[in-house]
């Protein structure tokens, strides 16, 4: 039986890196401050710049989207499918509510795209200071420890019976 040897997550970070750094000096892609990986936004971006190339409208995308194709939520999707198949940790799990995840999830991504509330953009603009990140970085901490202290009390209340 022969060992796979797995690289260590630093490599591929510093690969990643690399590659952007890359990608900055050969085609001069810059993204703008406080612009960072964001699976809301840039789904928006992916899909106004395909609907756009099909149908000839402008929609709206962010600067960066106009000058490169984002194509970090197919490759988040892919890769995932992919490290969940080869460590055999692929299977089919069935959803109890099912529409209530879906419709709670594309309340929390629609917020995200209409505040522009992603997590590590509010992160960064409240890194520069700035009053609505430091804000919205409060709100998305207590927003957090409430959710979490609702969902131990209901956790707790099912065990408990």
């Amino acid at each position: 039986m022969t060992r796979r040897k797995h690289l260590k997550p630093w490599i591929f970070g510093l690969i990643a890196g690399l590659l952007f750094v890359g990608a900055e000096a050969l085609f001069g892609i810059y993204p703008p401050s406080a612009y960072a990986f964001c699976l809301a936004c840039h789904v928006r971006d992916l899909m106004n710049t395909v609907l756009g190339l099909l149908d000839g409208a402008r929609f709206q995308t962010s600067m960066i989207a106009k000058r490169a194709l984002l194509l970090t939520s197919p490759g988040v999707l892919l890769g995932a499918f992919l490290a969940a198949r080869v460590f055999r940790e692929h299977r089919v799990l069935p959803a109890r509510r099912g529409w209530a995840y879906f419709l709670l999830g594309f309340a929390v991504m629609t917020v995200g795209i209409v505040i522009f509330g992603c997590p590590t953009r509010i992160a960064l603009r409240a890194g520069y200071g700035e009053v609505y990140g430091l804000s919205a970085l409060l709100g998305l901490g207590l927003g957090t420890a409430c959710g979490t202290l609702i969902l131990r009390l209901r956790f707790r209340r099912s065990t408990d019976g």
